[in-house]
């Protein structure tokens, strides 16, 4: 940080006597977010509905995200980064990689259901976001490969996954097939269905036999 960035004040938040660091603010932003995609989805979200619903004006919510995908792919992330944190750490057994890769994804599929937030980003009303994230978010990406590149790195020096797989493009194909697995027509699926499809058709490809 420049001596120039330590001297300034701090920026205001909708009021003089409101004052926020950036961290807070995109935290507040974000929250404002989670509460208009509840209620609308992600289709029938507005930056300018965003912004109302967060008390700011619409030049506040731009200055910390350049646009509605931006916001979107970003409150995303942050879903992503603390469910699959979670999901590493209760791994029944994680020196096995075919079980703890169809373990990984049937249980992030399973959290979409009991989270409203979670059910109304992969909602049928949010398939312009399901698609954007199946072309591949580079941030998207970078936020499984941070809590899951340990684990793959270490099936892959231990003999357990093809050695001829790249890490990244494993985590891309990940992400494909969850958001795969909760769309239609798999979303009417059972759980049990949607983890053998998981075993057969990801977990052979990738798993040395």
């Amino acid at each position: 940080m420049t001596q120039e960035e330590r001297s300034a004040p701090p920026r205001r938040w909708g009021t003089a006597s409101a004052l926020l660091d950036d961290d807070e603010a995109r935290r507040r932003l974000m929250a404002a977010a989670e509460r208009c995609i509840v209620a609308r989805g992600t289709a029938r979200v507005s930056m300018a509905q965003v912004a109302d619903e967060a008390g700011v004006n619409r030049s506040t919510l731009y200055r910390y995200f350049a646009s509605r995908d931006e916001l979107l792919v970003e409150l995303v992330v942050s879903r992503i980064d603390a469910a699959t944190a979670e999901v590493v750490e209760s791994l029944l057994d994680p020196r096995d990689a075919a079980r703890s890769l169809q373990e990984i994804i049937v249980r992030s599929i399973s959290s979409v259901a009991p989270s409203p937030l979670n059910a109304a980003l992969f909602s049928e009303r949010s398939h312009g976001l399901v698609a954007e994230l199946e072309l591949g978010s580079e941030r998207v990406v970078d936020a499984y490969l941070a809590r899951l590149r340990p684990l793959l790195d270490a099936w892959r020096a231990d003999g357990q996954l093809r050695p001829d797989l790249d890490v990244r493009e494993t985590v891309r194909w990940m992400i494909a097939v969850s958001l795969t697995l909760l769309g239609s027509p798999w979303r009417t699926r059972s759980l049990s269905e949607r983890a053998l499809a998981v075993e057969q058709y990801f977990v052979r490809a990738v798993v040395t036999p």
